[in-house]
Parts: structure tokens; sequence; C-alpha cells
């Protein structure tokens, strides 16, 4: 069984994430890909970390949406935080978006499968809402957040917390006015902020691109004392070619408590372990980074080092990797008004540019039952209500369940779950 971590990664590069290469190779434009420098132990303060980031249009959303966040914050971990209407829906717009996303599927199927509860999307938006962006105060710390503190930075004394984003570091080493949102805030603002202080890679750790930890100083802003900081980063590191949703995947994993995920991840050949910390009560996210520990054994007939082992699909054992698609699940008439069966319906969406064709494609029940959906097709925009067949295909159980999406290739799209509660009512939709 593939390691949940390379499932929530391999998710994410998929539909957002860009390509971690060295500089010494050529990255693909229609994917997206980050460089990393190959000579990290050289001593020059100027040094660029990440040589070069192409993020193609198709996967820029989250990362604009994120962008939009970072001037939102109180620079020292001992302010209290103001909140505006604006920033309100700042937040609200990235976690919307990141909910549905494809490495965000892969993590609350886990959680659902690992903990035997129904995670509707609602519950899962507030799942991510409670962990990474709900106040909580620690320490005589007033109001921290998981988010701020992993993905933006915070500041305690003379050091810079967390900051554990690389996006956000490469914007701030030479492009750090868009973290601003390109507005003339306070005299003094440079695009380069990070003053390289050297590497502190483990061995063997240049090989995999996919995370560095390294040495810094950070010229931070603070916002509302239009002052810069120089903060120090002793020993940081950072996942590098994750997007916000795929890296708030791996922690939402990791740090639920109910889920009880492994502590280690192995991630295109690396072993790493991924260090949480949760705030007194154990609802939020304090802190999440992962710290490198050397070459993953290689697997039986493999070598080790590549991009892991390919998508296993439905029924070969173990949960499945959720591929991405267009197509989404997005409502079932579970408990029709009277007689059931012959009258449970299921709406798909093409979210997708194109007309898609269903040959070959299914839906699947949670013990296993299956039904054809060739010969449909769902145009681009477009939604399809499909009857569900009374004695071969799927049962939507009144007592709560799960409906899988499946592609031609026999790879999990899309899956959506519910409860008893939420198929109480009778006739009515049941929106995903």
């Amino acid at each position: 069984m593939k390691d949940i971590y390379q499932q929530i990664w391999d998710a994410d590069q998929a539909e957002a994430g860009v390509t971690p290469i060295l500089d010494s190779e050529q990255g693909d434009p229609e994917t997206g890909f980050v460089k990393v420098n190959s000579d990290l132990d050289s001593a020059d303060p100027q040094l660029k970390v990440l040589t070069k980031a192409v993020i193609p249009d198709s996967k820029r959303r989250s990362y604009d949406l994120c962008r939009l966040l970072f001037n939102n914050y109180a620079l020292p971990e001992r302010d209290e935080e103001t909140e505006t209407e604006r920033e309100r829906e700042e937040v609200h717009d990235l976690v919307h978006h990141m909910a549905d996303t494809a490495p965000m599927q892969v993590a609350r199927e886990y959680v659902a499968n690992a903990t035997g509860t129904s995670l509707s999307q609602e519950r899962w938006y507030n799942t991510l809402m409670e962990m990474w962006f709900r106040r909580f105060s620690m320490g005589g710390d007033p109001a921290l957040s998981g988010f701020e503190h992993v993905v933006v930075g915070e500041q305690e004394g003379a050091k810079a917390q967390g900051y554990h984003f690389w996006y956000k570091y490469y914007l701030d080493d030479g492009f750090a006015r868009q973290v601003d949102g390109a507005e003339a805030v306070f005299p003094g603002l440079d695009s380069d902020r990070i003053v390289y202080r050297g590497s502190r890679m483990g061995g063997g750790q240049q090989q995999f691109p996919e995370s560095v930890t390294i040495s810094y100083r950070w010229h931070a802003p603070d916002y509302d004392r239009d002052a810069m900081r120089p903060l120090t980063k002793p020993t940081g590191g950072f996942f590098v070619g994750c997007s916000v949703e795929g890296l708030l995947a791996l922690g939402s994993v990791r740090a639920h408590l109910g889920a009880r995920a492994p502590k280690q991840a192995v991630i295109n050949g690396a072993r790493y372990d991924l260090k949480v910390f949760r705030s007194g009560s154990n609802r939020h996210v304090r802190t999440f980074y992962p710290m490198f520990k050397g070459a993953a054994e290689p697997a039986e007939g493999g070598s080790g080092t590549g991009a892991g082992p390919t998508v296993a699909p439905v029924g070969s054992g173990g949960p499945p990797a959720v591929i991405p698609s267009s197509l989404r699940v997005i409502a079932a008439l579970i408990n029709p008004e009277g007689h059931d069966p012959g009258n449970e319906t299921l709406t798909l969406i093409n979210v997708g540019k194109v007309a898609q064709d269903l040959a070959g494609w299914r839906v699947e029940d949670r013990n296993g039952r299956s039904q054809s959906l060739s010969g449909q097709a769902i145009e681009a925009g477009e939604t399809a209500r499909i009857r569900l067949d009374p004695n071969r295909g799927p049962q939507l159980s009144n007592k709560g369940g799960k409906i899988l999406l499946i592609d031609a290739g026999g790879n999990l799209v899309h899956a959506v779950t519910y409860s008893k509660g939420q198929a109480r009512d009778d006739g009515r939709t049941l929106l995903f």
C-alpha cells in the first residue's frame, strides 16, 4: 500500500503542486516546476535557495488566494489579532477552495476511514478551519493560529518562528512586494527580505529537492508598527513544490488525533519525520514541518528513489489514491419518499472545460456494488442525474454510507460520505 503522504503528494502534484528539481535540471513549464540550488554549502548571503519557480496559470488559483492572507497577521506572537471583514472573506475563500481539491480529498477520505466517521464537505471545511485558522492562546500568547505560524511565519523576540511554506520563502527572497499585495504599505519595504546564512541539510538531502533545511535571516515587516524586524531562523525546514492545500493536507492527516496517521513519511524516495505540535486543547495545529531522515530503503523490485509506486486501482487492496478529475459527485437522493429502490439518484458535475465521455466509468458503494456509466457523457459545466439500478447498482443505505466515482482506468476520482443523520429526511436531496 502506498504511503498516505505519498498519495497526498502525488494528488497535489497532479493538480496544483509544481515539480521540485535541482537547478541543473530542465523543468516542464506546462506542469510547473521550482528549482532548488544544488550548492547550498556556499556562505554567500545573497544565495538563492529556490532559484526559479514557474507556476502555470492552470495551477495559480490557490497560490493567489493564499498570498492575500500573507499581510493579514500581526508579526509578534504576543500581539492580539484584529481581523477585518475583508480578511475573514479571504480566509473563507481559501478554505472553500482547498476543501475540495485533490490532496484534500485524499486526506478527507483517509481521516474518514481511519476514524470510521462520515465527513461531509461541510464537516471537513469546519475541520480545516478549526485546525488551521481558529485562534487559540498558549504560553501567554493570546491569538495564535496554525496557518499563520506554518505558512506565514511569526516573531518571538529576535527569532523567526514557523515559516514552513516554500512559496512564501520564495517570494520573500526577491519578490516580497507581492507579499504586501503590491501596495505602498510603509517606507523601507524591500523586495528581497532574506539573507542566507548556510545549509543545515542532512546527509544526502541535496539529492532530494522535495525539501530543504537551511539557516537564514528574514527581514519581516511589522505592518502594525510600520517597521522591519530582522529575525533569525537558526534552522528551518520546509517541503518544496507543494501547494498550500498540499501542505495543509499533509499536516491535517498527521495532526488529526483520531486518524492516528504515521509519524514518518516516505515521499519520492526520502524519509521524513513529520513533526507536529498542537494547542493545549489538541484542537488546533501549533506547528507542522518535515525533518529529513535519509533515503528510504528500496522497496522490493524498486530503486527506492523514484516518484513512488503507481496508483493502485480500486479493489487492489488498501485505501485507494484519489486521481484528480473534472468530474465530481455533488448530490444524492439517498432516502426518496416512498419506496427507495429504483428512486435513488446521484448527481455528477463536470467542472472541466471539455465534455467528458463516461465510457468505462462507474459509481460504487462502500460494499463494492457498482453501476456502469458507459453510454453517457457530460458536457463542460453541466450536470447529469444518474438513477441507480435497484437490483445490481450501488445501494445508498439510510444508515450512512460512501459513494465512489471511478474512472475507466479503475482509479478513484472522487469520494463522498454521508451520515445516518444526513439521510434522515425523506425526499430531500443531500448536497456534498
